[in-house]
């Protein structure tokens, strides 16, 4: 994880507290509007959304992005009530715009954050299968689990993670060791497994991975393999699978 997203994931924990203090300021609340949010069961229902949102991102669950979607919603529904019903300021408009550039850049940054390969690939819809897609031949060593060294298919890359289509199941947070054999190099690259991808309309059935640090060397070759890789994906269109 980032040190963005781990900064971002400690104020959705702290959304029961941030939010009251924020909003007395930015909206200029009295104290009886600070004591209306206390009591409102829409604050309890997005404070909810926001803390589930903070923990699931720290541990890597897909479904956290689902829930920080309706937190967004909520929040921004329950400042829209607060300005309305609350608020003191003589730029209510413009509060409301200021809150809501705050929560777009948000969810810019998280998007950008989570959306890598371990967790979101990059995979048509319509592509359930490996057939169509672009992927290269990798060789999968557990370093821990008893599940035995396998083959796989690697659909998608970044520098910090990758998706690989596999019918073995793995436990998460388990270390893993990838070993891929392409455009003349030979990488092995370690981290750990962050979801198990069951097979459905939108993912194959697979393994998302986050890698660990890597040395100097070693990050330079994979800048080197994500290129070729995106290159060759995007010269065959997502129409031709391409193995190592």
């Amino acid at each position: 994880m980032s040190r963005t997203l781990r900064i971002l994931t400690i104020f959705m924990v702290g959304f029961p507290i941030l939010h009251p203090l924020l909003s007395a300021l930015v909206f200029q609340l009295p104290i009886r509007g600070v004591v209306s949010i206390a009591l409102s069961p829409l604050f309890y229902l997005a404070s909810l959304f926001w803390v589930m949102s903070g923990i699931g991102l720290r541990s890597f669950h897909h479904w956290a992005w689902y829930t920080f979607g309706i937190a967004q919603v909520l929040a921004a529904y329950f400042n829209a009530l607060i300005l309305v019903n609350h608020s003191n300021s003589d730029f209510k408009g413009f509060a409301f715009v200021l809150v809501m550039t705050l929560q777009y850049l948000l969810l810019r940054i998280v998007s950008r954050e989570i959306r890598v390969p371990y967790l979101f690939p990059k995979i048509n819809w319509w592509e359930s299968g490996i057939a169509g897609i672009h992927h290269l031949a990798v060789d999968l060593t557990p370093t821990q689990s008893g599940v035995p060294a396998s083959k796989g298919q690697l659909l998608d890359l970044n520098p910090r993670g990758c998706f690989i289509k596999t019918p073995l199941d793995f436990r998460l947070h388990d270390p893993i060791q990838v070993r891929i054999n392409a455009y003349g190099q030979e990488l092995v690259l370690s981290g750990k497994v962050v979801w198990n991808a069951k097979s459905t309309v939108t993912h194959p059935k697979g393994i998302g991975i986050q890698f660990g640090e890597f040395d100097r060397a070693l990050r330079r070759k994979v800048r080197v393999l994500i290129k070729y890789f995106n290159q060759q994906k995007e010269s065959s269109g997502g129409n031709t699978a391409l193995p190592s």
